[in-house]
C-alpha cells in the first residue's frame, strides 16, 4: 500500500466483508468483488526469467501498427519446479498498435537444467501509454502475457494440462534483456 489512505480502504473493504483486521489488500478486495461460494484461482509462481534479445528488426508501418522482430538470444530461468536457460533462436513479434497499445506474441525453448526441451508461446497486450514505472523494485512494467507450453512426455508433461499467466516487462538496468514472470493457475 502506498498510504494511509489505501490502508484505510482496504481495511473498510476488509471489515465490510467480514475477513479479519490483519486480511490483506487482496483477500479484501478479491471477497469485495467475488460472490461467496465461488472458487477464486490462486496464483503459484512457476518462475523467473531474464531474457536476453538482440536489437529489433524494423519491419515498418503496417495496416496494424509499427511491426518488428525481436531476436530472443538466451536467458537464465529460475523457479521452484524448473530452471534451466532459453535456447538461442526465438523471436518476438511486436507490435506498437495504432490505438495505442503494444502486443506481443513471442515463441521460443526453454531448455531446462536436466536437458529436457519446453515450447514456450507467450502472447500479451499492454493497455497503451508509456510503462508505469516501479521505483523501488527498478522495475519498468510493460504488460500481462499468457504463456503456453508444449513438453514432451515425461517429468514435465504437467506443464502442458496447466494454465498460465505472466508479466513482461523491463529492468532499468537492462537494456537488451526483459524480465519474465509466469505463474501458474492452481
Amino acid at each position: 500500500m502506498t498510504d494511509r489512505r489505501d490502508f484505510l480502504g482496504y481495511a473498510s473493504l476488509a471489515l465490510a466483508a467480514g475477513l479479519p483486521a490483519g486480511a490483506s489488500a487482496a483477500q479484501a478486495v478479491a471477497s469485495a468483488a467475488v460472490p461467496a461460494g465461488i472458487r477464486v484461482p490462486k496464483l503459484e509462481l512457476l518462475y523467473e526469467c531474464d531474457a536476453t534479445l538482440s536489437p529489433a528488426v524494423e519491419m515498418g508501418k503496417t495496416v496494424e501498427g509499427q511491426r518488428r522482430i525481436i531476436p530472443i538470444t538466451g536467458g537464465s530461468v529460475r523457479g521452484p519446479r524448473i530452471r534451466g536457460e532459453l535456447v538461442s533462436g526465438g523471436y518476438d513479434w511486436n507490435l506498437s498498435r495504432s490505438d495505442g497499445a503494444g502486443s506481443v506474441e513471442a515463441a521460443y525453448y526453454l531448455k531446462t537444467d536436466d536437458g529436457v526441451l519446453i515450447r514456450i508461446v507467450n502472447v500479451g497486450v499492454s493497455g497503451g501509454g508509456p510503462p508505469a514505472t516501479d521505483e523501488a523494485s527498478g522495475e519498468l512494467f510493460f504488460m500481462f502475457t499468457h504463456p503456453s507450453f508444449e513438453a514432451p512426455v515425461g517429468k514435465y508433461d504437467w506443464i502442458n494440462r496447466a494454465m498460465f499467466v505472466g508479466t513482461l516487462g523491463a529492468r532499468k538496468d537492462a537494456r537488451s534483456a526483459v524480465l519474465i514472470r509466469v505463474f501458474q493457475l492452481v
